[in-house]
């Protein structure tokens, strides 16, 4: 499973100050299709593949998005 982008990232306020909650729609492959979905802290879309790798994967996208300064 590949994230190929996230996009329309939207930060959601929060009372918590360290705690950061987004919004986005993701676009991830599979080895024999892709997958486009809605997300956030959880997937809001079904997705026809097991969660955890989709989880994993996501969050290495982010945190390499959050790294590179590119979260609003």
């Amino acid at each position: 499973m590949t994230i190929r982008e996230i996009s329309d990232i939207h930060r959601k306020e929060n009372f918590i100050y360290y705690r950061r909650e987004f919004t986005g729609q993701v676009l991830y492959g599979f080895p024999d299709r892709n997958h486009a979905g809605k997300i956030r802290i959880s997937l809001v879309d079904p997705v026809d593949y097991p969660v955890i790798p989709v989880m994993q994967g996501l969050k290495e996208f982010i945190r390499a998005l959050d790294e590179d300064g590119k979260l609003p």
